[in-house]
């Protein structure tokens, strides 16, 4: 049951406001996700002018329990700094632990993945110093001993004894101290937070996101409504951590990967996480052992659900392309310990959502869930990937035929990995690899790129697909033959050194006009268009074209193979009793049943069961073969 919080006056505290005046707060119960970690989330809804929306998750830690440890981002011992930056769903799958958020103030920002990260103020990861407590202004700490006892440290300065502690990060502010709101600056600063705090027995470690800069979702609070909300979910002491576009809070999603569970500012601007410069992280084990979690054997339009209850039970599975789901499988009501169940009708290539449900006679049960996708029609493998290197020139080649395979371009400038760029400044461009000569008034406005691939084996059924980086407009060519314009004038205009582009990628996002990860420029080309791939040696290149006003470039591609594929069916037999249920992916075909193959197994000893589908189950009275036929 939510707890709800009404306050209706319009409180004024000398050290901020408390932004609340008919606003309605709430405050969901904890939910367990891993062994020792719950999540709780909050809201603050406004209901006139002049309030703030807030929208908050906390994620409490028993410190108690034996499983439980804490990882911060540790040393980079061949840098020439700290650490490195990365952001926090990367950590989260590169170290393995169940949760993260972001964690310490660091510099420089907002610089690429794997850049070396100054961390600010005390840090110290699996018992070795990252960062000494070298700033007064970040000396609000939390520090832990290897058996996760907390020490909270107000002002770290002049450093306190480290001897014995296993993990320590630091803040720029206490939010909390022995269970009171501290005085805080600035109420007018409302921005994305992250904080982190100790409950006043210390038996539990607080990790609170609260969203920001994101009108109608959450507008951001100040430190001081931050302190209240950490307050809320039972913290006694705390601090405040790094926030703006590095507040994030990630998972381990139920496929092994990072789930990011909050509303970052930052991606809903870039489309992506910002590279930061220290994550905190918690182990964990998971609620449920691997036997006991539902497996998923996807097909093409079909899907297996396999699971087992400790207790007689029924079967059912909710799937969707979302997580409201929005189909099932038919209730069945028989009481089995092995369910089985068939999601029929998906789409190839495409992700799904489901939870499987049982239900026993004496109020038992029991519920799983997690996403799958299904088999695409094709097979695809890359050629070559985003960084591939690349000759090029700014050399006007009107009149040449720069573009074929038997063209000498050894006198060209490279190679060079990409993305090759000419003065782009933008820090959300990654990575960055070759900065090429600028134009230099009147020169040309368009670059010229070649890279070699190889290929062998059959062209039946295959298309190739190219994902780019491109600002802002490209012709594409394979071995001599144009096979795509990008932003550039449609054909039969012929395309010269002069020609500008027509247009600038990630039209109508934030980034509009930069070649950012969240919106490549993706095309596949097949059939005729691929006449002239040849065994062995090809050559890509292509020419990338400004705006009439623009001075910067951007260019980078990736190729990758599609090749048709028919994925054959397996028929599998579960057996409980006298029951055998047999289950299989696919659709369209028919299961068909012998009880004597005779000496051959001619095809006259079967016969169809023509409505039977999957999961199909019969009482086992007798020895009987099956098969599938289509």
């Amino acid at each position: 049951m939510k707890t709800k919080l009404w306050l209706g006056l319009v409180m004024v505290m000398a050290t901020g406001w408390l932004e609340v005046r008919g606003a309605v707060i709430t405050v969901d119960p904890w939910i367990p996700i891993f062994k020792g970690i719950e999540l709780a989330a909050g809201q603050q809804q406004a209901t006139e002018a002049g309030e703030f929306n807030h929208r908050v998750l906390c994620l409490r830690i028993d410190l108690s329990d034996p499983d439980i440890r804490l990882f911060g981002t540790p040393k980079c011992t061949n840098c020439s700094l700290d650490t490195t930056a990365e952001n926090t769903s990367h950590f989260r799958d590169n170290y393995g632990v169940q949760v993260a958020v972001n964690g310490s103030f660091y510099n420089p920002a907002d610089q690429p993945f794997g850049t070396p990260q100054d961390v600010r103020g005390l840090s110290i990861s699996q018992g070795v110093v990252v960062s000494p407590a070298d700033d007064s202004s970040r000396a609000a700490a939390l520090l832990f001993t290897t058996n996760n006892v907390p020490l909270f440290v107000p002002n770290n300065n002049p450093p306190t004894n480290t001897t014995g502690i296993y993990t320590a990060f630091s803040g720029d502010l206490t939010l909390l101290v022995n269970g009171a709101v501290t005085p805080q600056p600035n109420p007018s600063d409302r921005d994305p937070r992250t904080a982190v705090g100790i409950s006043e027995d210390q038996r539990y470690l607080f990790l609170m996101t609260l969203d920001g800069r994101q009108p109608g979702w959450s507008d951001g609070a100040d430190w001081y409504n931050t302190a209240l909300w950490l307050q809320r979910f039972g913290a006694y002491n705390g601090i405040n951590v790094d926030g703006g576009g590095s507040t994030t809070m990630v998972m381990e999603g139920c496929d092994g990967t990072a789930q990011r569970i909050n509303r970052s500012s930052y991606v809903a601007a870039y489309g992506r996480e910002r590279y930061i410069g220290h994550n905190i992280g918690v182990y964990a084990r998971p609620l449920l052992d691997a036997a006991e979690r539902a497996t998923v054997i996807p097909g093409a339009t079909t899907a297996i659900i396999t699971w087992k209850t400790d207790f007689p039970g029924s079967t059912r599975v909710e799937y969707g392309p979302n997580p409201s789901y929005g189909s099932s499988t038919p209730l069945d009501p028989r009481l089995v310990y092995g369910h089985v169940a068939t999601l029929t009708g998906l789409t190839q290539g495409s992700n799904y959502y489901f939870r499987v449900l049982s239900q026993g006679t004496k109020g038992e049960t029991y519920t799983d869930g997690c996403r799958f996708a299904t088999l695409g029609s094709t097979q695809t493998s890359p050629v070559f990937n985003l960084t591939t290197a690349w000759r090029y020139t700014t050399n006007n080649l009107d009149g040449l035929n720069w573009k074929t395979a038997a063209y000498d371009d050894s006198g060209w400038m490279g190679p060079g990995a990409a993305l090759l760029y000419v003065l782009e400044t933008s820090t959300v461009v990654a990575p960055k690899n070759t900065a090429m000569p600028p134009d230099v008034a009147p020169a040309p406005r368009t670059y010229y790129f070649r890279t070699r691939f190889n290929f062998n084996g059959s062209t039946a059924g295959i298309s190739l697909t190219f994902s780019n980086y491109v600002d802002d407009g490209a012709v594409f060519y394979l071995n001599g033959t144009e096979v795509y314009r990008l932003r550039m004038p449609a054909a039969p205009t012929v395309i010269t050194n002069f020609t500008a582009a027509t247009g600038t990628p990630c039209a109508g996002t934030a980034m509009s006009g930069d070649a950012i990860p969240s919106c490549p420029d993706v095309f596949t080309i097949s059939g005729n268009l691929l006449s002239g791939l040849v065994q062995g040696e090809n050559v890509v290149a292509v020419e990338v074209h400004n705006l009439a006003t623009g001075n910067d470039l951007v260019f980078g591609s990736a190729l990758l193979k599609n090749v048709s594929v028919i994925t054959a069916p397996t028929l599998y037999l579960w057996s409980e009793g006298d029951v055998i249920r047999l289950f299989w992916n696919g659709e369209g075909f028919v299961l068909q049943q012998s009880t004597d193959l005779g000496s051959s197994g001619s095809s006259e000893n079967w016969a169809d069961l023509p409505l039977a589908s999957s999961p199909f189950s019969v009482t086992n009275s007798a020895s009987t073969f099956y098969r599938l036929r289509n």
